[in-house]
């Protein structure tokens, strides 16, 4: 049906379009005119045409979206791959960008800030806000420090990495418990014994 009806429009447009060149008439104005007497004297057949263009149009819009969705599925299942390699080779690292303090609201941090896990050893990097009880004058070292991992526990729980490190400095005695999804997105808290707890939000990256 579509098809006889373009033959019939490519035959029609190809008479008119003869007679007009005869006139030296221009081509915008040629096809304008074309468009106004077919409009007028094939109303129905210029509705089926171009009721048959918008269904094929969204027909298209339709595949490409499923295509689109295909490629997401397809990079979410390279990127799931890629955290479940870092873990299980234990070197991977988890940009902060947020923390959450014992006391008030979540706080916004720089993308300058993680945790890092390389073999036997942790590499720590990060803001705290909260009290303090018995640490060194001025402060100490904080949560920024690195050091070979006493203990290091991985489960999976609910369809995430549940991590535990132990780990300890000249300082105090740290738990790490890491939640890694398999997106990378990451949940981290840590439990000092001389600190409030204190957790943060991130995101494993790839460098």
């Amino acid at each position: 049906m579509v098809l006889s009806l373009l033959i019939r429009i490519f035959s029609l447009a190809r008479r008119y379009f003869r007679s007009k060149m005869k006139r030296k008439t221009r081509f915008p104005f040629a096809f304008y005119s074309l468009i106004r007497i077919f409009a007028a004297e094939k109303g129905m057949i210029m509705k089926q045409v171009i009721l048959s263009l918008v269904l094929t149009l969204l027909a298209v819009i339709a595949l490409e979206g499923c295509a689109t969705a295909e490629e997401r599925a397809a990079r979410a299942a390279e990127h799931a791959a890629r955290v479940k390699v870092a873990l299980t080779e234990r070197h991977y690292k988890i940009r902060v960008d947020h923390m959450y303090p014992t006391k008030g609201g979540s706080k916004s941090v720089s993308s300058s800030y993680s945790v890092e896990v390389r073999n036997d050893s942790l590499f720590s990097y990060l803001p705290f806000f909260g009290r303090a009880y018995q640490v060194p004058y001025g402060g100490g070292k904080g949560l920024n420090f690195s050091e070979r991992i006493g203990s290091y526990r991985e489960s999976l729980v609910n369809g995430r990495r549940h991590i535990e490190i132990n780990v300890k400095n000249d300082e105090d005695s740290y738990l790490y418990v890491i939640d890694v999804f398999d997106n990378g997105n990451s949940d981290i808290v840590v439990q000092a014994q001389q600190r409030e707890r204190i957790s943060y939000s991130g995101e494993m990256v790839f460098e």
